[in-house]
């Protein structure tokens, strides 16, 4: 019995220090999203952030394919990362928009309080570049560790 309570403490703790790596790794990739993000034009942020909220949209009023039961987010997110830092403007600005829906869905329902802030950072970013006025002050970013 003792040891089912260890490789059960020994479980919790291999899954809380993953999520938090994993956390990490998503705030730094944040943080390199947001200066993409920054120097793109207003119509452009606007559209990316129109493109990513209607794929949100779809995907929640849809259940949810085996692919996408599938599919780890953060996985996804760290590909459509090295998008974002492409030199060429088309991939870039699909890369934001794929890094910003698979960082939804990585951080959605986290039982862990950090990844709940990056994702309401992620949602504010959205809702930011849909109908801010377009200036880059607006956005405000978290610092990565």
């Amino acid at each position: 019995m003792n040891n089912q309570n260890n490789a059960t403490m020994t479980t919790r703790v291999m899954q809380r220090t993953t999520a938090f790596a994993r956390y990490l790794q998503m705030l730094r990739q944040f943080n390199g999203v947001g200066a993409a993000i920054k120097e793109l034009d207003p119509a452009e942020r606007r559209k990316i952030a129109l493109t990513a909220l209607a794929e949100l949209t779809r995907a929640e009023g849809t259940e949810p394919s085996q692919e996408e039961l599938n599919t780890d987010w953060a996985v996804e997110s760290a590909v459509a990362f090295a998008r974002v830092r492409s030199p060429h403007l088309q991939v870039r600005t699909g890369g934001i928009r794929r890094w910003l829906v698979s960082a939804y869905r990585a951080t959605f329902q986290s039982p862990y309080g950090e990844v709940q802030t990056l994702h309401r950072q992620v949602l504010r970013a959205l809702r930011t570049m849909h109908g801010g006025t377009g200036e880059a002050s607006q956005f405000t970013w978290l610092k990565s560790a």
